[in-house]
């Protein structure tokens, strides 16, 4: 037996109306369950019963639950905490569950919280325009989330922003993402294994309702929709091992383009993929008009040089007399949602979407939320009970929202939060989000023989750049294809790829040899 406290908000204010759901889910089948609650008062003074009520609920249902609805009583006292007890009894078994929430006599703002989730997918497809995967489109169709919901993450994450308009959310459609997407609403795709999706196909046509939902919320103001270059490359090992500046402003000023052309808007922030940064960026994304990014409070603020005090502040990174928003995201809190997320039972879901919250409101000032959008639900082990954590999660903080002790905030607004002047930061650790750049150059003997294959074919297509200019379109094709093999997905250990690697390096070589034959002609 397990039990879930459900209040209808994470906090409270004193004299309020209370609503609290115990959710309980029973390992044996039987047919009546007693269940109860009890509300404690706990203050410097002292403890004292406030609320206890019990109620029998018959139901043959593995998970049942009950309501009770009490008013939060006035103490003399600026803030105290309500325990609530639940306890269950039934089918020869018992459980109880505890939780304190922080009771205020007055509403006051107490984080600015900022949400990002990352969605990205790396190009999954071939020179020749066949896909090897097609999970830029599954994961909007796929059933992932029944009994709850129907769809797939990037779907139910729309649904979710829509049913939730008053928390701004900001969100990460990577330009590789909006690109194949584009493709097949357009022209259907092909798989290699030889199976046809035509663009009427009905999974189609769920992508292009998803895309309108997303240009939709964006026009709304609901979501702030933020850029990147095409791919997922990890920029900040780039510029360290072979100073690739040229072809991360150039790809990035493509994956900009597209976000403009496919989704109407005018991105001002970028995420870095893989946090993986290089002091550069502050200049390349500067010069692109980008006003911001998302990095790491443990990875980068902890041995970040400047003015700096806490991580829940917004700052401003300067380099070569260029400078660029930062939001550090607290890791812990991202960490919990990315990773703890394997519920065998929406019970535990639930708790764990109140425990999230109670930590975000433990802090104080600018809290940033960030991690991968659809990857954490993919990858639990329970994916179906991640859309209850994720639906009762934006409650929690609709509702806190409502009551004044939460604000959320797009990127974008959280980057002129310091109008008069941020603190200043001189210097962030060359670094990623998993402490160093081994999971794409270091875990396998292979990552670094090709790394030596990017890097010849790199100094070719400079060369050949220089003689040729960028306006070549035999220079304009290889570049394209070179943002392909160094997408950082293809690299990373447990998803290694290298035949799709070689494949696009292979159309870099080719692209160069057309320059060369043009070049003698």
């Amino acid at each position: 037996m397990d039990i879930a406290i459900v209040p209808d908000s994470a906090m409270y204010l004193q004299r309020d109306s209370a609503k609290v759901d115990v959710v309980v889910h029973k390992d044996a089948p039987c047919t009546e369950t007693l269940v109860s609650l009890t509300g404690v008062v706990v203050t410097e003074a002292g403890e004292k019963v406030v609320f206890r009520e019990s109620r029998s609920v018959k139901s043959g249902e593995a998970e049942v639950s009950a309501q009770f609805l009490f008013e939060v009583p006035l103490a003399n006292t600026a803030q105290y905490t309500l325990e609530l007890v639940a306890k269950a009894q039934g089918c020869g078994e018992s459980d109880q569950e505890k939780v304190s929430l922080p009771v205020l006599s007055s509403a006051k703002n107490l984080v600015n919280l900022v949400i990002v989730w990352h969605n990205h997918q790396p190009p999954n497809y071939t020179p020749s325009g066949r896909f090897f995967a097609d999970h830029p489109f599954k994961w909007v169709w796929y059933n992932l989330f029944e009994p709850y919901a129907s769809g797939g993450p990037y779907y139910v994450h729309a649904l979710i922003y829509k049913r939730f308009p008053k928390v701004k959310t900001t969100v990460h459609l990577s330009p590789s993402l909006l690109a194949q997407w584009a493709m097949c609403i357009e022209k259907g795709y092909a798989l290699e294994s030889g199976e046809v999706v035509t663009a009427t196909d009905r999974r189609i046509e769920l992508v292009k309702q998803t895309l309108e939902e997303y240009k939709s919320l964006a026009t709304q103001g609901i979501i702030e929709v933020m850029s990147s270059v095409y791919a997922h490359t990890i920029l900040g090992y780039l510029l360290h091992k072979f100073d690739m500046v040229e072809v991360i402003r150039d790809e990035l000023e493509l994956g900009l383009q597209i976000t403009r052309d496919v989704m109407g808007v005018e991105p001002h922030g970028v995420w870095t993929p893989e946090m993986a940064w290089h002091n550069k960026l502050i200049e390349i994304y500067s010069d692109l008009g980008v006003e911001y990014t998302v990095l790491c409070s443990k990875s980068h603020f902890a041995r970040a040089l400047g003015n700096k005090n806490s991580a829940y502040e917004l700052y401003e990174a300067v380099y070569n007399g260029k400078a660029l928003r930062i939001l550090f995201r607290d890791q812990v809190l991202s960490d919990m949602i990315g990773f703890r997320n394997n519920f065998v039972t929406s019970v535990e879901a639930l708790k764990a979407a109140l425990d999230t919250v109670l930590q975000i409101v433990s802090r104080r000032g600018l809290v940033t939320i960030a991690l991968d959008g659809e990857n954490w639900m993919i990858f639990s082990r329970y994916p179906r009970n991640t859309y209850p954590f994720f639906e009762q999660f934006y409650k929690y903080v609709s509702v806190l929202q409502e009551k004044g002790f939460i604000k959320s905030t797009t990127g974008h607004e959280a980057s002129k939060l310091c109008r008069d002047g941020c603190k200043k930061i001189l210097y962030i650790p060359i670094n990623s989000w998993v402490n160093g750049f081994h999971k794409w150059d270091g875990e396998l003997d292979e990552q670094r023989y090709m790394w030596t294959e990017v890097e010849r074919v790199y100094h070719r297509l400079k060369l050949y750049k220089q003689v040729l200019g960028n306006s070549d379109k035999n220079i304009r094709e290889a570049y394209w294809a070179f943002y392909h093999a160094i997408d950082s997905d293809y690299w990373w250990t447990e998803f290694w790829n290298p035949r799709v690697i070689k494949m696009w390096l292979g159309e870099v070589s080719k692209a160069l040899d057309r320059a060369f034959t043009y070049l003698l002609s």
